[in-house]
Order: structure tokens, then sequence, then C-alpha cells
């Protein structure tokens, strides 16, 4: 069969697909991958085809500002009328403030070469499946105007299927009046120049493939096939120096890719943690910039900083790792079997704006929109430990790290959590199920339409 692999052409995003293409086309199934246009470097270089058209927007808070920020003012009114619990708010916060923005900021109301050409090229190649991620709905509506059946891929929690669970649990009078779910309104006029309809189908897909634990999904009344998330950083070169086990226990230390963007004036976190590893008889690979460091005086000797070294490379390595708590970096944790420990904090998720015309800029609160679920499901399962850097010292942050890696509950922790993760069938043995969606979609639409 055909398949289109619809995504955002950022690395955080595409390369969770990357292992659902291989297998896909290792299979003998012919498979393209469908982006806005950045992707196609690091697509081709994983052997599979990329598709794009158009001329990249350059991701920067000015080009992101034009799109529309989000309104805090309205998101707090809205979790008022909600009548919002506190675990319930966060999600909301998350959900409004990264979920739904990117959303708008992927799919642009106004007509757009980038996604006219990805809707041209599939009513013209006529796939049978377009699998999309759950950040990018464009490829549903695709789906639907090439006539293909289609499945979301979920690659973090499910904001957007909580999302309308929760308008369609707690909506009323007060939500009304301030309006709809932000992601439907914002897909309305773009699904209607297609000539499409939005329906739950075209929001959630026909299926969900599932590669989290059943704690980390959120929604739930949705068509889920179950899958283990396989990490895929790209190729690199190893390293001599990860050629083998280290002499001491090793710690890796990372605060993921799109934070680079951000933190012009340093990792705020870097300090604290620097410090806490410092006095600890450990090996530690940091993989952060220069310009993440801004805010650290001084290196310890134990410190090894690398920029980019990929992590299924590096954590079969280590015998823990310390992350910001994003799902990709908390899925290669898991593939590795090993304890996490995960930066969290208490504030509330903030996106602030400031500046005008080319000196715009956005900082966003010490924590990731992931972090506080991540944290939450490692810590339910005894297989790590949450940091938050803004309240605890120096001391409390390196005994907790002491603590998981003399602690054996922790490594038994990790241990069961990776074999839950193994057990969950491959994206090669999703395949079959795959084919049979085809084939009761094609079962059910006109010839003239496939």
């Amino acid at each position: 069969m055909r398949v289109m692999i619809a995504t955002v052409p950022h690395p955080s995003h595409f390369y969770t697909l990357v292992p659902y293409a291989q297998a896909l086309q290792n299979a003998g199934h012919e498979v393209v991958v469908a982006a806005p246009p950045g992707a196609e470097p690091a697509l081709v270089a994983a052997g599979l085809t990329a598709v794009s058209n158009g001329v990249p927007t350059p991701l920067t808070p000015a080009n992101l500002r034009k799109v529309g920020v989000p309104d805090l003012e309205k998101m707090d009114r809205f979790a008022d009328a909600f009548e919002l619990d506190d675990a319930t708010r966060d999600r909301w916060d998350a959900f409004y403030q990264f979920f739904a923005f990117n959303n708008r900021m992927s799919i642009p109301t106004e007509p757009q070469a980038t996604l006219d050409g990805l809707v041209d090229f599939a009513k013209a190649w006529k796939p049978d499946l377009v699998l999309w991620e759950n950040w990018f709905q464009f490829g549903a509506i695709i789906a639907r105007a090439s006539g293909a059946a289609h499945a979301r891929i979920l690659i973090s929690p499910d904001y957007g299927a909580w999302s309308l669970e929760l308008y369609a649990q707690k909506g009323n009078d007060a939500v009304a009046a301030i309006g709809g779910n932000p992601i439907v309104e914002d897909l309305e006029p773009v699904a209607k120049r297609y000539g499409v309809e939005i329906d739950d189908d075209l929001l959630l897909g026909q299926l969900t493939i599932d590669p989290l634990p059943r704690e980390l999904r959120m929604s739930e009344n949705i068509t889920a096939a179950p899958v283990r998330a396989i990490p895929y950083n790209g190729g690199a070169q190893k390293p001599e120096w990860l050629y083998g086990r280290p002499a001491k226990r090793r710690i890796a230390l990372t605060l993921g890719l799109s934070n680079r963007l951000w933190q012009v004036d340093g990792d705020p976190r870097l300090p604290k943690l620097l410090a806490a590893v410092g006095e600890l008889d450990v090996e530690v690979i940091a993989t952060v910039t220069e310009q993440q460091l801004k805010q650290v005086e001084t290196i310890p000797d134990n410190v090894q900083v690398v920029d980019y070294v990929p992590l299924i490379q590096l954590l079969p390595t280590c015998d823990a790792i310390i992350s910001h708590g994003a799902t990709g970096t908390f899925w290669a944790a898991h593939s590795a079997g090993i304890p996490q420990i995960i930066l969290d904090t208490d504030e509330k998720h903030r996106m602030i704006w400031s500046g005008d015309g080319d000196n715009i800029s956005v900082s966003n609160a010490d924590r990731h929109g992931d972090s506080w679920v991540c944290a939450k499901y490692m810590t339910d399962h005894n297989a790590g430990i949450r940091v938050n850097h803004q309240t605890e010292s120096v001391e409390e942050i390196r005994a907790k790290i002491d603590a998981l890696l003399t602690d054996p509950a922790y490594r038994e922790g990790a241990k069961a959590l990776h074999k839950a993760w193994a057990d969950r069938p491959s994206p090669a043995e999703l395949i079959p199920e795959l084919v049979r969606l085809v084939e009761r979609h094609q079962a059910q639409v006109p010839a003239d339409l496939q």
C-alpha cells in the first residue's frame, strides 16, 4: 500500500515518526514523509522519501508572534468557567499555550503554498493511508481530501482528544460565552478551504496509534492500538569514549533541543544541577550548548560538556538520566531501562512575550509542558525522582541524585517499566492492523473517490 506520513518539520516531532516509516518501508510498502519545508535533509538521511512544497519560515519569536500568541487572560477566563481543579488546570494551561498554539502555527488559516502543495501531491499520488502525528492535524485534512484512510500517532500526551472531552463533559454557558475549543476554531477555516467537514473522525483519526503508558494518555474515548515507541535521534558517528562502559557511574544530563531556541540568556536550571553533581563520584555527560551555560560560573571537573550526542548512543552507557521531562527523552530513557530524574516545578505554565518588531522575545516557565505528567509516572512506579530546582537546595538535589544511584529499588522500577515497554508491539507488528484499517475504509468508499 501507499502510505503518507504527515508531520511538522521539527526534529522533536518527525524523529518520533521515522521508525514507523522505516518499518513500513522495510515491509515493502511505498512510503513518503510529507511536511512543510525544513525537514528534507534529515528525512533523506534516514533513507526516506521527503515531500514538501514552498519556502520554509524561520522559527523565530517574531514569526511565531505573527500567527497570534496565546491570550493568557482568555486562557484564565476559560479555566474559571470550566471550574478546573489544580491538576486539571495544569493540563489546560499546557494545552492552551503549547498544543493549541502549535496547531495554529503549523496550520495557518490563510492559504499557504507549504500546505496546498501537500494536498495537491496527495490527490495526484493517491495514498491508501495517511499517518499523522497528533500535533499536525492537517494530516487528517490531507487524507480526507485525497480519499485515504488515516490514523493518528501520539507523540506526546493526548491534549487534543482530552480537550474535546473537556468541552463535552464540562462545557457550559459561561464557557460558550468565551468561545469554543481553539483547535476546532482554528482548524475550521482550513478544513473549509479544502472542502472537508470537521468531525470526530477528522480530529481523532480512524485509529490512534498509542505508544503511551495508559497513565500518560489523558484521553478516554478513543480507539487505540498500543505500540512500542522506538527512539530515533538521527545518524551520527559514534565517539570513541562511547565504545565501552565508563569506569565510574555515568549520568546523562539533557534539557532538550527545543529549549535552545529560547534560552538566549542561559538555562537557569544548570547552575544548581551542575553544582549538585559536581560533588558526586560520578561522570556526567551534559548535552548542552555554550549559550545554555551562560549562567554557570564553573563547570565541575567530572562534567563533560557535549553540544550534541544521540541519546540512543549515550543512554545505554548510563546509570541514570537528568532531563527536562519531554516525552521523546522520556521514551529514550525507557528504551535504555535506566532511572530518570525529571525536572519539574510548581509554577504555572506561562509563555511570556515581550518586545516589538525584530526585538521580540519569548520566555517559558522553567518546566516542560510534559514534565508534570512524566515526573508523576516515574515517581508512581518508583523508577525515578522529581526535582524542583526552584525550591530545593543544591544539597537536597545532590541527595536525591545519590539516592537514585544507590538505592536498587529505582533500578528495579526502571527495569519493570522497560519490560512493559518491550512487551508492546513494535511498529512492524502494527502493520497488519493498518492494512485492515485501509481495507475497511476502501470497502466503504466509492471506487471513484479512492
